[in-house]
């Protein structure tokens, strides 16, 4: 809960601001006592930015404040660990090193910066004349009493008498123009919308942002100085978005990052989505799937065998081999190490992959960690993310992503640590139709092809067909031809026998009238489409559940499952239940 004296001290100042300043209240970050060194926790309780005065930070106590003999201060008969003062200039500096290290700051430029602290529940005026309020680091000029927080003129002259101690003349810095405004306004608040993570599918919603939720804004800017997170939330609710955000961020507050997940498919996402970023290569994230990671490093240090040309047994066993190879290679690249890391899909990655995590760090006791996973999509493994010590739990429930029809049957086969709560409009009921393995299932993926494109006019990019079994054992892949439309996937073989291609090298979906996108749903996890037809999906097995909810939640608008006849008397039911 909000502490009183700080929403108190929030309201006033935000009351008494002119209409080019700008508040913001609880600012955590992750801040380096000189740069490259190691991150250490900051906060702020509050922050104001003006363009002509610069930063002001404020900290806030409740209570009658007072200092003994021995210098200790206490507020309302507390003892605190510091002078609410010197966290007012604690966070004041972690703030300015923050701010210029952003690319967009100018070389040697200083940032305008004062503090002050705020004492809403005690009045200046019952000091003795003349006395220096409790030490001479605390001047009257910079403290904001009852009397200061009566009304906003009061309030807006207390914060002038601060600017003023700290600009003074206006010889330290220069004014902020509206760029330079807007970077450091990005910094401290940054932004509450995200960018989606498949590539804006549609073209119409090509400049579509997806309005961050409560708990995604927690993960993003309350929670920004934690340093050991467990994320976890169900299918839809937007774990993706804020992982790459997150990297994001650190990458460019200048912490050398690593974007690691499971799934090629998610990683070629994210990796073209980092290259439209406009800052220099230094200030993106790495992004690599684990086994892409292994790889990678395994064959710069030379730990790793040449990967065999062809599939089969040979493969296998080299894949088997590659995190061993990873933890060979950690040890002979010193130069490859990381500030942060932030690992996406997680409840995919085997105990001792995250383990292996640890050792990549500069120092591993300062490493910033964010682990997103899902227990309900667990489709390899049990979920380990727990079996890591010292993570900090934020907990993302709400599925943003599937229609409420669809999102209430898809819960139904979810197995994670809180039901998801549905939060998507209406929409339409999914479309289950009954058709027996092999051509029954062909001929009825072709008929709704043929409905959506051409009887409802849906554009063929906006469609995925996912198979419930590899793409080497579909027969709907190896139809692929159904009328003028072909499926399509560029990193299988006409086979459906994998290409070898690393993330980067997955060549683009065509945008064609003729061409949709095919999928197993193992692959497509992390990733969604506006309509979905699911297809050969097994009625019963190991960790069915976990493939059936994580299928049915890759629509964003419209599901269509054409499911074997004992797999849709169970979707019959749990839709009738």
């Amino acid at each position: 809960m909000r502490d009183p004296a700080e929403a108190l001290v929030e309201e006033r100042v935000r009351a008494a601001l002119p209409a080019e300043a700008r508040a913001y209240a609880n600012v955590r970050m992750l801040a380096r006592t000189r740069p490259a060194g190691p991150a250490h926790d900051g906060e702020a309780d509050l922050v104001v930015l003006h363009p002509e005065h610069g930063l002001l930070v404020i900290e806030v106590k409740g209570g009658e404040p007072s200092r003994d003999a021995q210098g200790r201060w206490y507020a309302g008969g507390r003892l605190l660990e510091r002078s609410p003062f010197a966290q007012a200039e604690a966070a004041k500096h972690d703030l300015v090193r923050g701010i210029e290290g952003l690319p967009e700051w100018p070389t040697g430029r200083p940032m305008r910066a004062g503090h002050a602290v705020a004492f809403p529940h005690a009045d200046l005026a019952t000091l003795p004349r003349g006395h220096a309020l409790l030490g001479p680091d605390a001047a009257r000029s910079i403290v904001l009493d009852a009397a200061a927080l009566e009304s906003p003129a009061a309030t807006r002259a207390a914060l002038e008498r601060a600017w003023a101690i700290w600009t003074a003349d206006g010889s330290k810095g220069d004014r902020l123009d509206p760029p330079l405004f807007s970077a450091v306004d990005a910094y401290l608040a940054p932004t509450v919308a995200l960018h989606r993570l498949v590539r804006r599918d549609v073209d119409e919603a090509r400049d579509r942002l997806v309005e961050a939720s409560r708990a995604q804004l927690y993960a993003l800017n309350v929670a920004r100085s934690l340093r050991r997170v467990s994320v976890v939330g169900p299918a839809g609710s937007g774990k993706s978005l804020v992982a790459v955000e997150k990297a994001r961020r650190l990458a460019r507050e200048g912490f050398r990052t690593l974007y690691l997940c499971f799934n090629a498919p998610l990683a070629t996402s994210v990796l073209r989505e980092v290259a439209e970023d406009d800052r220099p290569p230094a200030l993106r994230p790495l992004v690599h799937t684990f086994h892409g990671l292994c790889e990678t490093l395994g064959r710069t240090a030379g730990t790793l065998p040449d990967k065999p040309s062809a599939g089969g047994a040979a493969l296998s066993e080299w894949f088997a081999r590659l995190p061993a190879a990873l933890d060979a290679a950690i040890g002979r690249l010193p130069d490859e190490r990381f500030h942060a890391i932030v690992v996406d899909e997680g409840q995919d990655f085997e105990p001792g992959w995250l383990l292996s995590l640890e050792f990549l760090f500069q120092t591993p006791e300062d490493g910033v960690l964010w682990v997103f996973h899902d227990p309900g999509q667990a489709l390899y493994r049990d979920d380990a993310v727990s079996s890591l010590t010292g993570l900090d739990t934020l907990a993302m429930p709400e599925d943003f992503r599937s229609p409420a029809p669809v999102a209430e049957l898809a819960a139904h086969f979810y197995h994670g640590p809180e039901p998801p709560i549905p939060f998507g409009a209406a929409g339409s009921e999914p479309v289950i139709e009954t058709a027996a393995p092999g051509s029954a299932t062909v001929d009825a993926v072709r008929r709704h092809l043929h409905r959506l494109v051409h009887d409802e006019g849906v554009r063929p990019w906006d469609v995925a067909v996912l198979s419930g079994t590899s793409s080497a054992r579909s027969l709907v892949w190896r139809q692929r031809r159904f009328g003028n439309l072909e499926l399509w996937n560029g990193a299988v073989d006409a086979d459906g026998v994998s290409l070898g291609y690393a993330a980067a090298e997955v060549p683009e979906e065509p945008k064609d009238d003729g061409v949709v996108l095919f999928e197993t749903v193992r692959r497509f996890k992390g990733l969604e489409r506006p309509v979905v037809i699911l297809c050969e999906l097994p009625a019963e097995g190991r960790r069915v559940d976990e493939l059936l909810y994580t299928a049915l939640t890759r629509a964003t608008a419209h599901l269509v499952v054409v499911a074997p006849p004992a797999l849709a008397d169970r979707l019959a039911a749990a839709r009738g239940s």
